[in-house]
């Protein structure tokens, strides 16, 4: 199994602290669903790791690369000006739709 794989499994089982380790070098290297793992782990300070920079930092990341779960969760920050951004109505529905487009039907 790849350390990716691990990575992603460990975050599915709940062991945050072995998915950040095992994540992290990917998402370094440009990985986008590592990358919004990461978010995911440090906004919703899951394991009791939360950062709202590093949150805000890994999302951009990996939107950025057109990960639509990324774009939606950087969408639900400007709807509700958490991680260091502005309550931002209008950039929250222009990202909504920008992850709709990219593939994320639920947004």
């Amino acid at each position: 199994m790849s350390a990716l794989r691990e990575g992603i499994e460990a975050f599915e089982e709940g062991s945050f602290s072995a998915a950040l380790v095992l994540l992290e070098p990917f998402a370094l290297q440009g990985n986008a669903q590592a990358q919004c793992l990461l978010g995911n782990i440090y906004h919703l300070n899951l394991g009791g790791l939360g950062d709202p920079s590093k949150a805000l930092f890994w999302y951009l990341s990996a939107s950025q690369q057109g990960y639509s779960v990324a774009t939606n969760n950087l969408a639900g920050l400007y709807l509700s000006g958490e991680c260091g951004v502005e309550k931002d109505a209008n950039r929250s529905k222009e990202l909504y739709l920008k992850a709709r487009e990219q593939g994320f039907i639920h947004a």
